[in-house]
């Protein structure tokens, strides 16, 4: 490997670092598993569903059974809801709670 990517991976993982120990500093309190941490940073950066997650790429290597507890999990410590989409009643659109 050249020395420039594994500086550039080293930089990254030091960023990475950081941004995990931000997000326990601020869900610490809730003392959440690391699928369900990781699926309230995706659900507050962008619009999602439990299938939009399912096909994102960082999540390909959990089940679709963990995914869905981890969502479990964020509803019952009130940290997102869901609303049903306005035309295809199927989905449910996870939003984090705007308290927390």
């Amino acid at each position: 490997m050249k020395k420039q990517a594994l500086t550039n991976i080293a930089q990254m993982w030091r960023k990475k670092q950081i941004i995990k120990t931000e997000v326990q500093e601020a869900l610490g309190e809730y003392n959440l598993s690391e699928t369900a941490e990781d699926i309230y940073v995706y659900a507050a950066t962008t619009k999602v569903c439990i299938a939009h997650i399912r096909q994102n790429n960082y999540f390909a290597s959990k089940s679709f059974s963990t995914i869905k507890r981890a969502v479990l999990e964020l509803k019952a410590c009130g940290l997102i809801k869901h609303q049903e989409d306005t035309v295809d009643r199927r989905v449910f659109w996870l939003i984090p709670t705007q308290e927390n």
